[in-house]
């Protein structure tokens, strides 16, 4: 084994990368393995060089003779590999090593094998034994191979083409036509092209090879000829086709068919008649599948069955006469019509006339209301369920001639409707608390006066019952709630009805604080019968103000008890809590448990005159006493206490400084002047109240003086109360009554709250003295929500008045449908006479129009299995005659006016084929054709009829 050199990457020279190191033993040369042929792999093998070499390049050469300088390096061949290209063959090639120090070595050289190229025959590639003007045709075969072994590659080789066409009988070329295909042109057998071949050249390197020339293939339009005449077959005229039998018909156009595609694209353009091969394939699939759909019939459920009748129908009369040449002696056609023959005309009509009295029979008038004859839900739908399964059993033609549906349809709606209000009792618990009771049931109330008179009718009564329990389950709190009200705030006048005491004190406030709370949990309409609330909030008020005094006033008597205080403190703390004191209301100072032991707790003050008692002392404390009688409001009144505080004023001002001194309650003269301008202030309010001559305005004015008087100290609401007391008791007279409003309120609707008792002119009176009450009195109004609903049902109702005014006599059902959809408050309000009119007018159109019925089996009469009558335009006239006769409510009966208008339509048709008819002559061969092609496309149906009208033309 040779040795071999190891270097590590780092120490060799980047140019040096990886060389080849030389063996150490052998002669000195490079050898050459490998086959000499082309695309075949030489390998330099350096084995044989000097040990220690390394070998840092190699070159091929081309040998160019016996001088080096003439040898031809090879270029890119600079590996030990070297894949011998197409321009080596026939030459001779060796390879060089040169080593990192200079010194080169060669092989010996190679002879590479000369190519010797064959071609197999080309052969012209076409969709048939023909080729077709426009076709464009391409060559196949002409394979290159090397006899002598080399595996030629496709890139190596070049190939050229010419093609030849036929002259006599030899060939020439075709000028341009040098490509692998050439495109037939359309002109080709006019301008004498009929036969045409191929020649391929191949060129590897540079040997050359030509092939052989192609078969010769014919250019004709035989395959485009042929299947024009196949399709021809497939028609008897352009009305019929050519079938003795749908499969064998269907066969051959598939047949047909294979051949088309098999065809060239140019050939399949020269198919002139190709739209009757692909129409008789698309008619076919028609036919096929209509005998499959009819086949079906019996797989048909009974509720699919007259939808899948009707399409069978509709489809096979789409169909026209080229079509229906596929349906031979009219079989589809026979079983068509045996599967939709139409059932007894007689029986069906006795069937509708009870059907029709039965939807009328669901109904009851009375009191100019209508309600229904099953009392209950269930009965009702039993009724409902009965009569639809009945009308069900008819035939189509009949069904749409039952009357009176659209009563079968609102009872449907409004049992809908009564099970989903009742539903809503499943959100009502009585284990729920009385507020969500209520406020469960004023959902509930709102959904139930949305109901109808019909539908009310509809809910059992138990449900009324447990909904009036539901709404008057807060009714037990509110009576607790207004006598505990009423033991705090009813009969009020100076004072509070209770009498607190230290001990007694936090329990009132307590219970004030709970009754409040309770009030807040209610529900409002049940808040608005809480009596006295407003007081309450007011004692609750009251309750903090005199809390601060009678603090104020145990501090005072602590104050008093203590000693060593000073009696100008003492005099000070005192004045200053009588003057908060006497700030106070009468009801708030009714509150006030130690006031009687702090007045009588006056503070003893001692007069220091130095020694020098003034000369008018006697006056002084004259003067003091008659002050002491003003802290008595009591016992004057207002004239007297003015005049009393105006004398002492006076006196007062006279007085020497120090006989002022002995004036030691001066404070109350004070307070007392104030009291009075408090109250001159107040007597000008009641005075501007007294003076309005407009009884609203006097009542808002009467609010103002009223409030105001609550905001009054004791005093001055002693003072004031004369003037006050005299303006409540001669308001205007027609000054607003709140509570005979609000009991005529109440009174407005039924016991059972389904109707109104009162006519629409009561209701807007009642509204527009609720309107001119003021925000305070208004909240007194307790029914409220009751005026608030009945005015909106009377806008309703006047709307519906305007479309009974403008619509009744020309479009009664306009009106009927608008009454029908008023609830039953909303209906009451309608005048009986007018309610009565409308229900008249409906039970008019529900009772069964004979002339109408009549009409609609003269109608059904026109088609007797799906084919016209005899003599129908006579027949037609006749029942258009008749229908234009009719009312327009009986027009609504008759449901299959369509019909009518359908044979209409149809003899109109017939008549505009038969206005092209001409005779058959050769003069007038268009128009015949013209004539054929409209008679062509007549439906089956159209078909039979204009050979009964028209039976000379044919």
């Amino acid at each position: 084994m040779n040795k071999k050199l190891l270097f590590t990457a780092a120490a060799i020279p980047a140019a040096l990368f990886v060389p080849t190191v030389a063996g150490a033993a052998g002669t000195d040369t490079v050898t050459v393995t490998g086959k000499n042929t082309v695309n075949e792999t030489l390998k330099a093998s350096i084995e044989n060089l000097p040990a220690s070499s390394i070998v840092k390049g190699y070159q091929w050469y081309y040998v160019g003779g016996s001088n080096d300088s003439t040898n031809k390096p090879i270029s890119g061949a600079t590996t030990a590999s070297f894949t011998v290209p197409v321009e080596a063959a026939g030459k001779a090639v060796f390879v060089e090593a040169t080593t990192t120090e200079g010194n080169k070595y060669k092989s010996e050289p190679r002879s590479i094998n000369e190519l010797k190229l064959s071609i197999t025959k080309p052969r012209i590639e076409s969709s048939s034994k023909y080729a077709v003007p426009g076709e464009s045709v391409q060559v196949g075969g002409a394979i290159v191979t090397d006899d002598a072994g080399a595996k030629l590659q496709s890139n190596q080789i070049t190939y050229s083409y010419q093609w030849f066409y036929k002259v006599g009988e030899s060939f020439t070329i075709i000028d341009g036509a040098t490509k692998d295909t050439y495109r037939i042109p359309n002109n080709a057998l006019t301008d004498g092209i009929t036969d045409i071949m191929v020649k391929v050249q191949a060129k590897v390197g540079i040997s050359l090879v030509e092939s052989a020339e192609s078969d010769v293939i014919t250019i004709s339009n035989e395959p485009s000829d042929s299947m024009i005449e196949e399709i021809k077959t497939l028609l008897v005229n352009d009305n019929t086709y050519n079938v003795t039998s749908l499969e064998s018909f269907k066969a051959k156009v598939t047949e047909l068919e294979s051949k088309y595609e098999a065809l060239s694209a140019a050939a399949k353009a020269n198919v002139k008649n190709y739209d009757v091969l692909k129409r008789a394939a698309v008619d076919v699939d028609v036919i096929s599948k209509l005998n499959e759909k009819v086949d079906k019939v019996k797989e048909i459920n009974e509720k699919d069955l007259p939808k899948y009748l009707k399409e069978i129908d509709e489809a096979y009369d789409k169909l026209d006469l080229l079509q229906r040449s596929l349906d031979l002696n009219d079989a589809l056609y026979n079983s068509i019509k045996n599967i939709l023959k139409d059932p007894t005309d007689i029986e069906e009509f006795k069937e509708v006339r009870r059907l029709n009295q039965a939807i009328v029979a669901l109904l009851d008038y009375k009191s100019s209301f209508v309600t229904y004859v099953p009392t209950s839900i269930e009965s009702l739908k039993s009724a409902v369920e009965t009569i639809e399964k009945d009308i069900a059993k008819l035939s189509q033609n009949y069904r749409a001639t039952v009357q009176n549906q659209v009563i079968l349809s609102d009872a449907k709606s409004d049992i809908k409707k009564v099970e989903q209000f009742i539903k809503l009792f499943d959100k009502l618990s009585p284990k729920d608390s009385p507020s969500k009771q209520v406020t469960t049931a004023k959902s509930i109330r709102t959904a139930y006066e949305k109901l109808t008179y019909k539908q009310l009718q509809l809910v059992p009564t138990e449900y009324k019952h447990t909904l009036l329990q539901a709404e008057n389950a807060e009714n037990n709190q509110i009576d607790n709630l207004n006598r505990e009200i009423d033991s705090y705030v009813g009969d009020v006048d100076d004072s509070y009805p209770i009498d607190p005491s230290k001990d007694s004190w936090q329990g009132h406030v307590n219970n004030v604080n709970r009754i409040i709370n309770e009030y807040k949990g209610l529900t409002k309409n049940s808040a608005a019968k809480i009596v006295g609330y407003d007081s309450l909030i007011t004692l609750q008020k009251d309750f903090k103000a005199a809390e601060k005094i009678i603090k104020d006033m145990d501090a005072y008597q602590k104050l008093s008890e203590t000693p060593g205080v000073a009696e100008s403190k003492l005099k000070t703390n005192y004045t200053n809590v009588l003057k908060a004191y006497n700030k106070l209301t009468s009801l708030q100072q009714s509150l006030v448990y130690n006031a009687n032991d702090f007045l009588l707790n006056t503070p003893t003050i001692t007069v220091n005159v130095n020694g020098k008692e003034p000369a008018d002392k006697a006056a002084a404390l004259a003067l003091k006493a008659e002050v002491e009688k003003l802290a008595n409001v009591t016992k004057y009144t207002f004239a007297q206490f003015e005049s009393a505080v105006n004398v002492a004023t006076t006196k007062y001002k006279n007085l020497s400084s120090g006989g002022r001194k002995y004036v030691t309650n001066y404070y109350l003269l004070t307070a007392a002047s104030k009291d009075l301008s408090g109250v001159k202030s107040f007597h000008k309010k009641v005075q501007a109240a007294r003076q309005e001559t407009d009884a609203a305005k006097q009542a808002k004015k009467i609010q103002t003086v009223q409030t105001a008087y609550a905001k009054l100290p004791a005093n001055q609401q002693h003072l004031a109360k004369q003037q006050y007391e005299d303006l409540l008791n001669n308001r205007l007279e027609d000054a607003p009554d709140v509570t005979t409003l609000n009991n005529e309120i109440a009174k407005i609707v039924s016991n059972d709250n389904e109707t109104y008792t009162v006519s629409i002119e009561k209701i807007n009176e009642l509204s527009i003295e609720y309107k001119k009450l003021s925000s305070s009195d208004k909240k007194r109004i307790t029914n409220a929500s009751i005026l608030t609903t009945a005015v909106s049902d009377v806008k309703k109702v006047e709307s519906f008045m305007k479309t009974y005014d403008k619509s009744f006599t020309s479009n009664p059902t306009t009106v009927i449908k608008a009454f029908n959809k008023l609830t039953s408050k909303q209906m009451s309000l309608v005048s009986p006479e007018i309610r009565q009119s409308i229900i008249d007018k409906d039970k008019g159109q529900q009772q069964s129009n004979e002339s109408a019925l009549k009409l609609v089996e003269s109608i059904n009469s026109l088609l007797v299995n799906g084919e016209y009558i005899d003599d129908l335009e006579t027949k037609v006239k006749e029942i258009r005659t008749a229908y234009d006769a009719l009312s327009s409510s009986e027009k609504s009966v008759v449901k299959n006016y369509s019909k009518l208008t359908q044979a209409e339509s149809d003899l109109k048709k017939v008549a505009d084929v038969h206005a092209l008819y001409v005779p058959s002559t050769d003069d007038n061969a268009a128009a015949r054709k013209a004539w054929q092609t409209a008679y062509g496309k007549l439906s089956k149906k159209l078909e039979i009829l204009y050979n009964k009208m028209y039976v000379n033309d044919l």
